[in-house]
């Protein structure tokens, strides 16, 4: 039972850092894009983060199917 717990200890420990990624080191997000495989948006496969600060987070494969979400600055 103890090994149990640990390995969930370290699992909550690990996912926590790891979810933790863009937004958390640069502030409010101006806009986000999200990239999608095909024109129906049945597959997200990548996506760009655009903060106020003027950093850019990017993940995936950018594609010509995309949705953005604009949230503007203060």
């Amino acid at each position: 039972m103890k090994t149990v717990l640990r390995a969930l200890g370290l699992f909550a420990l690990v996912t926590t850092s790891m979810t933790v990624p863009a937004q958390a080191m640069h502030g409010q997000q101006e806009r986000v894009i999200v990239f999608y495989d095909d024109e129906e948006h049945t597959n997200m496969v990548g996506q760009m983060i655009i903060f106020c600060d003027g950093h850019v987070f990017r993940n995936g494969t950018p594609t010509i199917n995309s949705e953005e979400t604009y949230y503007g600055c203060p």
